[in-house]
């Protein structure tokens, strides 16, 4: 297996294969309990700051023998911002206003695998297929909705480094009033809404640099992520 190497326009509109094996990834309460070594539930966005010292920031890795100097190496902070995710057909598209680039559109996932999709006629699916996950190396991320909704993340735990499998995510639903918090190099990519709660906007906080490591599931495993988008057991017709 060869690692994708990514482009800008492949997060906003790749060239999914067809016919890819589909991986079910089962859906779960989001509790501390249940996130632990991922992340943690929060009940106010203002929870987890820099400034309280519990917003994990990664020091800037050294090149040399040399150590960092004390209180450096993490002082750049966060950035924050709206997260912006739709529907439109059978596409869901995320847009991240908290980084300065123009590497901030994605194609967060579909309601149907890539050769079903349609723009103008969706399914009736009430899962998202995930094609792509990425971490953070540089520092924690959180979302936090804007008006109070239900949402889905999927994550992989930090430990298993760029040698992650599609059997290491685990999808989380975050409860409606509530919002979530994950630890540097957690899996993730977006947030995941039910078609009746779009468009959504979240307030999203992660580290200013905004490195981000990704990895295909699509092009590397020839397999789509498939999570069920609320706990109420969903039909597998798409």
């Amino acid at each position: 297996m060869t690692d994708f190497v990514f482009s800008e326009e492949n997060f906003r509109a790749p060239k999914l294969p067809s016919n890819l094996n589909i991986v079910d990834v089962p859906l779960v309460l989001a509790t501390d309990e249940n996130l632990k070594g991922f992340g943690k539930i929060i009940s106010h966005p203002d929870e987890i700051t820099c400034e309280k010292k519990n917003f994990e920031i990664v020091p800037w890795p050294v090149t040399g023998r040399r150590p960092l100097d004390p209180g450096t190496g993490d002082e750049a902070g966060t950035t924050e911002g709206d997260f912006e995710v739709h529907w439109s057909g059978d596409f869901f598209h995320g847009k991240n206003l908290a980084v300065s680039t123009t590497n901030n559109v994605y194609l967060d996932g579909l309601s149907s695998p890539p050769e079903l999709a349609s723009s103008t006629n969706p399914s009736n699916s009430n899962f998202i297929y995930l094609w792509m996950s990425d971490y953070h190396p540089d520092g924690g991320q959180l979302f936090f909705p804007r008006l109070p909704l239900p949402f889905v993340v999927c994550l992989g735990p930090s430990q298993v480094g760029d040698d992650v499998q599609p059997s290491d995510m685990k999808a989380f639903l975050v409860p409606k009033g509530k919002g979530v918090y994950f630890h540097p190099g957690t899996w993730h990519n977006g947030v995941y809404i039910e078609r009746e709660y779009s468009p959504a906007t979240f307030l999203t906080r992660q580290g200013r640099i905004h490195a981000r490591v990704s990895a295909s599931w699509a092009e590397e495993f020839k397999c789509l992520l498939r999570i069920p988008l609320s706990l109420t057991p969903p039909s597998k017709e798409a």
